[in-house]
């Protein structure tokens, strides 16, 4: 005898449905797989490749010079236009301007059409809370207060002649995320409608990461002032804000 379809149990019916509604909702990702993705950031000093042996100018006309420039990349992610995300399993890099490499990171993302890209400038609180570690967290790297039992998320250091710390050098030592002393700061780049990130096609992202903007961004930041900052909280929360705004998208690239 045959059975006919609408004498079937209505849960069948429904689940049938609840199927069909969660295949459609799935990431894009899930049918095409992955990608590496090559992010380049480029270090600059008021638009021109930074160099450690020339002396520039902040926006007071104070002179400055850079031995020192590492900071966290962290929880890297990838955003379509209808708010679907990819994110980078075990995302921690740590970029310096003295290791050519770090400045090249090699990202595994879901493919897709992205139209966004977001990371956290410093290490979140729940890396923060658990210790020394290794890898790009690795002490070794000089970037752990032993002090503090937390990471420095971002570290400038030179010489001013307008420092008026010991042999005129300036030490930037940025991190903290509790309250009233969080220095994370989360980095959205909106990309081209035109030239979006397509995984599976884009060869590399280029990010500009410009150094002037440590001293003139949201705040004004006097080597005179202020020539040494390494505790989290009060003024170092200002260049947490400035160094926010160091990054631009500078080009797509594709094949």
């Amino acid at each position: 005898m045959r059975t006919r379809f609408w004498k079937l149990p209505w849960y069948f019916f429904i689940v049938g449905t609840m199927i069909f509604l969660s295949s459609c909702q799935k990431d894009s990702s899930d049918e095409t797989g992955t990608s590496s993705l090559k992010v380049t950031f480029r270090i600059l000093n008021n638009g021109e490749p930074l160099n450690t042996s020339e002396t520039y100018l902040n926006f007071s006309g104070e002179q400055y010079r850079v031995d020192v420039f590492k900071f966290y990349v962290s929880n890297v992610k990838l955003r379509t236009s209808d708010n679907r995300v990819s994110e980078e399993k075990e995302s921690y890099h740590l970029v310096d301007l003295a290791n050519a490499e770090s400045r090249e990171l090699t990202l595994t993302m879901n493919n897709g059409s992205y139209q966004q890209l977001e990371f956290t400038l410093g290490v979140d609180s729940l890396r923060n809370v658990s210790g020394a570690q290794t890898g790009a967290l690795d002490p070794m790297l000089g970037m752990f207060w032993t002090w503090n039992s937390g990471y420095i998320f971002a570290k400038l250091e030179g010489q001013s002649p307008q420092s008026t710390a010991l042999q005129q050098n300036f030490t930037y030592h940025i991190g903290g995320f509790r309250n009233g002393e969080n220095a994370l700061r989360k980095i959205l780049l909106n990309i081209p409608a035109d030239k979006p990130i397509q995984l599976g096609k884009t060869d590399m992202v280029v990010i500009d990461v410009d150094l002037a903007r440590w001293f003139d961004g949201a705040h004004k930041i006097s080597i005179a002032t202020a020539p040494s900052l390494m505790t989290p909280g009060g003024q170092s929360l200002l260049i947490a804000d400035n160094y926010a705004t160091m990054f631009t998208l500078a080009n797509v690239i594709n094949p």
